[in-house]
């Protein structure tokens, strides 16, 4: 099973906005699938059968033995050897498990499980066109596993093919009307089927429409509470977002998404002290995030820790985050200091860093009220002519 950091990467590479993780963080339903013990071809040798007792058991350790002791009179039996590989694979020894899984296909390329494992293997391993070829290979075989679909729809998502994820879900659902987990999945698909933060209304509401669905079905299932909450931030219904993600915290207290982003919300609703809370939460479960050390950067500059926020912005940098944002935020917090010298440095920093080939930006430091005691300064305005011209 991935670690919480492998996840946040996946969800890194997938999105670059990657603190917008409706999505499926470390449990957001990529359901690592494997057929269950009775999917795979059954044995009747009392040795094997012992053997998948163990595995059932989760005694994967002891399993190999007896899977050893089985093999070395059975050396070409398929069942033992993907039991064997499945043991790997359960003990999070992939190169083992994949030898295995090779062999049994080998022996036999229609051999369900062994393409399913392979799958989530590939998937967890970020290479997703892999992954999608032995899901779509098992499920050619066998186009009834619902599971299945849900998780190639997943691997579609991480590859960011969100139409294509979008009519796995669908089929899930034209199949199982009452799959909370598809409909949860189907509306993260829609909204991140661009870059959310300038997504439209119109998908916005149709993402939340998925997850009230999910949430028609299990009214408890945290992660579409959790994305509904997110969503609802953008549609900018604070107290629903704020009502959504709290709850999201209390069912699941290790969710560093509910946590950020209702400091987010707690920002929006200048309630910046508490925000900081939530903030500091997020970042005691994931310590690798720079939108979210971003995000508390902020909120300390709207408390006047200017050191703090700082060393936030400094985390961001070395984080390999949005470099040149950091930079114009340092800069920020030393003209909020009255430092000219340390305000120019950064401003030159994020300029060199490509900050305002978004010329946005020009508009926000005019509007900027740690800017606003600099705007008559000819030292600033030359600068700020530099940056739009090229030359002063």
């Amino acid at each position: 099973m991935r670690s919480k950091e492998k996840t946040h990467k996946i969800m890194k590479y997938c999105n670059k906005v990657s603190y917008l993780i409706l999505d499926l963080k470390a449990s957001f339903l990529f359901l690592i699938l494997t057929f269950s013990l009775l999917s795979a071809s059954a044995g009747s040798d009392p040795v094997l059968d012992f053997a998948k007792q163990q595995i059932e058991q989760k005694q994967f350790k002891i399993a190999l033995s007896t899977l050893n002791t089985y093999i070395s009179s059975h050396a070409d039996n398929k069942d033992g050897l993907y039991w064997k590989g499945f043991c790997y694979y359960k003990l999070g020894n992939y190169t083992a498990a994949m030898e295995y899984y090779f062999i049994v296909l080998k022996k036999d390329k229609k051999y369900i499980p062994a393409l399913i494992d392979l799958a989530n293997i590939y998937t967890d391993q970020k290479n997703f066109e892999e992954g999608l070829k032995y899901y779509t290979a098992a499920i050619t075989l066998n186009d009834t596993d619902i599971n299945v679909r849900n998780s190639r729809g997943m691997c579609f998502y991480y590859a960011n093919k969100f139409e294509q994820a979008i009519k796995d879900f669908n089929y899930v659902i034209k199949l199982d009307s009452s799959n909370y987990i598809a409909y949860n999945n189907k509306g993260a698909a829609i909204y991140r089927n661009q870059n959310i933060a300038k997504a439209s209304r119109v998908d916005l509401n149709l993402a939340l429409t998925e997850f009230n669905n999910s949430l028609r079905i299990n009214p408890t299932f945290e992660m579409a509470i959790r994305n509904r909450g997110i969503v609802q931030y953008y549609l900018d219904s604070l107290d629903k977002s704020y009502k959504d993600l709290l709850l999201a915290t209390q069912l699941e207290p290790n969710d560093e998404d509910a946590h950020h982003y209702l400091g987010k919300v707690l920002v929006a609703q200048k309630n910046y002290v508490i925000a900081m809370q939530f903030f500091d939460n997020a970042i005691k479960l994931v310590n690798y995030d720079p939108v979210i050390f971003m995000d508390r950067g902020n909120c300390k500059i709207e408390l006047d820790d200017y050191e703090g926020a700082r060393a936030d912005f400094y985390k961001v940098i070395k984080l390999n985050g949005d470099i040149a944002v950091a930079y114009y935020n340092m800069a920020r917090c030393y003209a909020a200091e009255g430092d000219k010298n340390q305000t120019f440095f950064y401003l030159r920093e994020a300029n060199r860093t490509g900050l305002f080939k978004d010329s946005n930006y020009f508009s926000y430091i005019n509007k900027d009220r740690y800017f606003a005691g600099w705007l008559k300064d000819k030292d600033f305005y030359d600068l700020i002519q530099w940056f739009k011209f090229g030359k002063k």
